[in-house]
């Protein structure tokens, strides 16, 4: 084989390397993973995307008695700390009392609960039903039952010494007109009965005395 052949054979052979690489360039690159670039379905679902987020945010929760209390009332939800709340944690360690067990009143919760949604900005206490004082009395007793058992409760001691038996209020006009129930002084997310059950009294007993007549002369 003479010189020039033999060039021509190498030339030939460079060129043909160069083309089967431009090739298989383009066929991988063609071929290869798009990485962080969106395809046009890709884009189309992330612009959708907060529009679902905000139709379902806007859709209203499935409420029932059998619902997470919890997860909106977070506040009183915490309440069962025993140093902090007694009350509360005394219901729930020791009888294992539910939130439904003491807020009964189906058909007010449905009807506050309407149309409630994840986007609504949550009720984290309980603001639109009290306790019924007939659910208070199936477990602890009638008032005067209640009476026995504190009969040497000094919870109600007003600045001169006098106690008043909390479950047994003195007999009179003001008090037979104003009777008392379970929730007047008996709140389950406080922190402190005493001071609660003294707020109440001091509605009218206002200078911190329990005896009649002591403020307001009668003429």
């Amino acid at each position: 084989m003479n010189s020039i052949t033999r060039k021509t054979l190498v030339t030939g052979m460079g060129l043909a390397t160069v083309i089967l690489t431009i090739v298989l360039g383009v066929v991988a690159t063609g071929c290869a993973p798009r990485g962080a670039e969106p395809t046009a379905d890709a884009a189309s679902q992330d612009a959708s995307q907060p529009a679902d987020d905000e139709a379902l945010s806007a859709t209203p929760i499935a409420w029932s008695m059998q619902s997470d209390c919890g997860a909106c009332h977070t506040t009183e939800a915490d309440n069962v700390d025993a140093a902090k709340y007694p009350q509360a944690a005394a219901h729930a360690s020791t009888t294992g009392t539910a939130c439904v067990d003491c807020h009964t009143n189906t058909a007010v919760l449905t009807t506050t609960h309407e149309g409630v949604t994840l986007a609504d900005k949550p009720a984290t206490k309980v603001t639109q039903l009290t306790v019924e004082e007939q659910t208070c009395i199936e477990c602890h007793g009638t008032l005067e039952e209640v009476a026995v058992l504190t009969a040497s409760s000094e919870a109600l001691k007003d600045d001169q010494g006098t106690v008043v038996n909390p479950h047994q209020r003195p007999e009179g006009a003001t008090h037979a007109e104003n009777p008392a129930s379970c929730t007047s002084c008996h709140n389950n997310h406080s922190s402190d009965l005493p001071k609660d059950a003294k707020k109440y009294c001091a509605q009218c007993h206002h200078r911190g005395i329990w005896q009649c007549g002591t403020c307001h002369e009668k003429r």
